[in-house]
């Protein structure tokens, strides 16, 4: 009975948007819709305006809950996506290239961080970051995103690093 009542609305509606509706009552007293009047004397239904509903964007990075857990927003806005925490890097150069997952707005850079020093004084807008001669031992990386204005506006993790060249043999 439910699906009875909703197909006829359902067509309606869709007459609405396609134009006029008619509406009139048979000798039995039955009401009836349609697109087009039955006699010549019919006129337009007075109905009221459709409502429509366009949901809004879900915040940046927002993930819908799974199995009725509930979902949680990112944590920080910036991430050290490589080197890995505690990963040992191996290059006789002293290179360190560094990767941050971060989503830059115009005007925004970011300020990459050896062991707490800026080694950029001027925010750049790439997310990778090549440190070179750095020196053997432990060391720790993090990345601050920076507004246009130079205000800090959040910065990720620490990550520790180990820096070991290759042993050079005699």
């Amino acid at each position: 009975m439910r699906n009875l009542l909703i197909l006829p609305l359902a067509c309606l509606s869709l007459a609405a948007a396609a134009g006029d509706v008619y509406r009139w009552v048979d000798s039995s007293g039955v009401v009836h819709y349609a697109d087009k009047p039955q006699t010549p004397t019919d006129k337009p239904a007075a109905l009221p305006h459709l409502q429509t509903y366009a949901p809004s964007a879900p915040p940046a990075g927002f993930a819908p809950a799974r199995g009725g857990a509930p979902a949680q927003a990112p944590a920080t806005l910036v991430s050290i996506a490589s080197p890995a925490p505690d990963e040992t890097i191996r290059d006789a150069e002293g290179n360190l290239s560094v990767t941050v997952n971060a989503e830059l707005q115009p005007g925004q850079g970011l300020i990459f961080y050896l062991d707490g020093s800026a080694a950029n004084p001027q925010p750049t807008p790439s997310t990778a970051f090549l440190y070179t001669g750095v020196e053997r031992g432990e060391h720790t990386i993090s990345a601050a995103l920076v507004g246009g204005n130079g205000e800090e506006l959040a910065r990720s993790e620490t990550v520790t690093i180990h820096m070991k060249p290759p042993a050079v043999r005699r």
